[in-house]
């Protein structure tokens, strides 16, 4: 280890003490600090050790709030020295990765079943899988776009936008996305911001201009 490696561990070691000495702190909002600090180290694994602040300082990525909560304990069942705290955040960190495979796995599985039957034109059973798959996980934009496009085929207009609006948000770049969104305004009359939206699609995605141009004419013929 060199001193660069070894000055970084030290400034870990103060920073899991500090936390451990502030949790362990009869001074309730000392205590509340802790569990913030601790909330920072267990819900983000790219840090920046900032030694004199004692915080931790993150790379734009997203704290988790709950993280803390989410242990399921108590902040007096936490490890109260450095090294078995550390080995509580690495196992922690190693549990919600194994979980997030699941739910990749499990929404992936939904999502295959929901594709097979749409392919047949079963849309209600679709719309059964991918209802299931977004249960498990919520945070994918495609399966927003397949059940938006299970229920144009139902007719559920309103839903449609719905979805498209949550793809859109976890994916603004999704043309997915804003074609069934305008295919929905355009079944619910609205033709304007249909061609709007498909206007603002050829600007934003020049590579597909033949594919939104298709869906322009589409929708035209359709009325």
């Amino acid at each position: 280890m060199d001193d660069e490696e070894f000055e970084e561990s030290m400034r870990k070691v103060n920073l899991i003490g500090g936390i451990i000495k502030d949790l362990s702190s009869k001074d309730e909002v000392k205590s509340k600090v802790g569990m913030l600090r601790a909330e920072e180290l267990l819900g983000n694994d790219e840090k920046v050790w900032d030694e004199s602040s004692l915080k931790t300082v993150l790379n734009g990525t997203k704290i988790n709030h709950k993280a803390f909560e989410d242990l399921g304990k108590p902040a007096d069942e936490i490890p109260a020295d450095a090294a078995g705290f550390m080995a509580h955040v690495e196992r922690d960190a190693k549990q919600r990765s194994e979980a997030k495979k699941k739910e990749i796995k499990r929404s992936d599985y939904l999502k295959t079943m929901g594709n097979c039957e749409y392919r047949k034109g079963n849309y209600e059973k679709a719309l059964i899988y991918y209802n299931q798959a977004i249960d498990v996980r919520k945070d994918s934009c495609v399966l927003f776009t397949n059940r938006a496009l299970a229920k144009i085929n139902l007719g559920l207009m309103d839903e449609v936008i719905e979805d498209c609006d949550r793809a859109l948000r976890l994916n603004k770049r999704s043309l997915n996305a804003v074609l069934y969104k305008a295919e929905a305004l355009w079944g619910l009359g609205d033709i304007q911001a249909a061609e709007e939206l498909l206007e603002t699609a050829l600007k934003t995605h020049p590579d597909q201009t033949k594919r939104i141009q298709d869906y322009q004419k589409k929708l035209s013929c359709s009325c």
